[in-house]
C-alpha cells in the first residue's frame, strides 16, 4: 500500500481514525485491502471489517470480497479487484481461466466428483488446477497459497477443514483473499464472521430418510453410531432431531467418535446392540458399518435378520454383504459446486448461496421387515 509510511505501525487508533485513515486511502488508490489495513493501522482484521461495514452503511465506500472500493470506483467501468490484481468481468458463459480446486486425499467418494468436475470445465473451456488437502494445517494454508499463485486463476472450489482448533488459518485466507470460492460438503466454523458460498449434502433430510425406512419396515427400536469423519456431526444432528420429534421408533442409544480399527469399541457397541434389544442401526461411515457387520457375525447375530444396517456414505465396496445405504451423488455436488462457481463470477456482489443437495437412499435390501 503506497501510503503505508503516512502511519505509525505502534500507534492505537481510534475509530474515528482509522475510518478516516481508509477514507484517505480511497482517495489515492481505487481498492484497499483487510489484511494490508490491519497492518497499517496496528489492528485487527475483524475491527478493520467493522470499520468497512460502519463506512459502507453511511454510503462513504462498497464493501467487495476482501476488502473495499471507493464509491466513485465502484460506480465506474474500470477498477482492481480486492486482491490487487486488474479485476476483469467474467463472461456470460464464464469460460477461459482456470479454477483451482482442493479435494481430499484420493478415497472412494472424491475421484468421483473430481471426474465429474473435470469433465465440466472442459465443456466449457475451463482449466483446473487440483490439489489435495491433507488436513495439516500448515500444508493445507501452503496449498491455498500455491493455488492463488496459478495463472489466470478466476475461483476456487474447496473442501478445507472444518474444525475450528485447526483450521481457522485456512478459513482466514478464504475470506481475505477476495477469490471467489465455493466450499464443498463443509460446515463453515461459527467463529467465522463471514459465509462464502457452498454446496453441501443435506444430511439432516438424509437421516429423516433413514429413520423412515426402519419405521415403515416395522422397527421400534434403532441405535446409531458414529466415526469422527467432518460430517459425522451433522448427520447425528439430523438422526437426533428427526428421532426427538417423531414417535415411531425409540433411539435407546447413539455412539460416537468410535473408528473401524477400534476393536474393543466396536464389540462394546455390539454388547449394547444385543442388550438393548435394537433391531436395526443407523451407521456412518462405511468402514464402521462393515466392520459392526463383521463384530455381529462374529457375536451370533445375522445381518440383516437380526440387526437390519443402513450405512450413510455408500461408497465402499470391501464388505462381503450389500448394505442399504444413504450417499450424495459426486458429480451432482461437483456439478453445483461449479454452476455456482459461474454465477458468483457473474454476481460478485450478491449476498452468499448455499446449495442442499438430497441424498439418495439405495435400498440393497439390509433393512428386513419386522414381523
Amino acid at each position: 500500500m503506497s501510503s503505508a509510511t503516512a502511519h505509525d505501525p505502534h500507534k492505537e487508533y481510534l475509530p474515528a481514525e482509522r475510518q478516516d485513515a481508509i477514507l484517505s486511502l480511497l482517495t489515492q488508490q481505487p481498492v484497499v485491502k483487510v489484511p494490508e489495513l490491519a497492518r497499517l493501522l496496528n489492528t485487527t482484521p475483524i475491527t478493520i471489517r467493522r470499520d468497512l461495514a460502519q463506512l459502507a452503511d453511511a454510503g462513504l465506500l462498497r464493501r467487495v470480497r476482501g476488502g473495499a472500493m471507493s464509491v466513485n470506483t465502484a460506480d465506474g467501468a474500470t477498477t482492481e479487484d480486492a486482491a490487487g490484481e486488474p479485476a476483469t468481468a467474467a463472461p456470460a458463459n464464464a469460460s477461459g481461466g482456470t479454477v483451482g480446486v482442493m479435494f481430499p486425499e484420493p478415497s472412494f467418494f472424491w475421484p468421483h466428483a473430481v471426474s465429474a468436475l473435470t469433465e465440466r470445465t472442459a465443456e466449457c473451456g475451463i482449466q483446473l488446477s487440483i490439489t489435495e488437502s491433507t488436513y495439516d494445517p500448515v500444508d493445507e494454508t501452503r496449498q491455498l497459497h500455491e493455488l492463488a499463485r496459478v495463472p489466470d486463476l478466476v475461483g476456487l472450489i474447496l473442501t478445507p477443514n472444518s474444525h475450528e482448533a485447526i483450521a481457522r488459518a485456512d478459513w482466514d485466507w478464504i475470506r481475505d483473499s477476495g477469490i471467489p470460492t465455493v466450499v464443498v460438503e463443509r460446515r463453515q466454523p461459527v467463529h467465522m464472521d463471514f459465509l462464502t458460498d457452498s454446496v453441501r449434502t443435506d444430511h439432516p433430510h438424509g437421516a429423516r430418510k433413514a429413520y423412515w425406512h426402519f419405521a415403515h419396515r416395522g422397527h421400534v427400536r434403532v441405535g446409531a453410531a458414529f466415526s469422527s469423519t467432518p460430517t459425522a456431526d451433522v448427520i447425528r444432528g439430523g438422526w437426533e432431531r428427526t428421532v426427538t420429534e417423531n414417535d415411531a421408533l425409540d433411539c435407546p442409544f447413539i455412539e460416537t467418535n468410535i473408528q473401524p480399527y477400534e476393536i474393543e469399541k466396536i464389540d462394546r457397541l455390539v454388547t449394547r446392540i444385543v442388550d438393548e434389544q435394537v433391531t436395526g442401526m443407523l451407521v456412518h461411515s462405511d468402514y464402521l458399518a462393515i466392520a459392526l457387520a463383521q463384530a455381529l457375525q462374529r457375536r451370533g447375530k445375522r445381518v440383516p435378520e437380526d440387526v437390519s444396517l443402513i450405512s450413510v456414505d455408500g461408497f465402499a465396496t470391501m464388505s462381503s454383504r450389500p448394505l442399504t445405504v444413504l450417499r450424495s451423488s459426486p458429480a451432482t455436488l461437483a456439478n453445483e459446486a461449479f454452476d455456482l462457481l459461474r454465477w458468483r463470477l457473474q454476481h460478485p456482489n450478491a449476498p452468499t448461496r448455499h446449495m442442499r443437495i438430497d441424498p439418495e437412499l439405495i435400498d440393497h435390501g439390509s433393512v428386513v421387515q419386522r414381523p
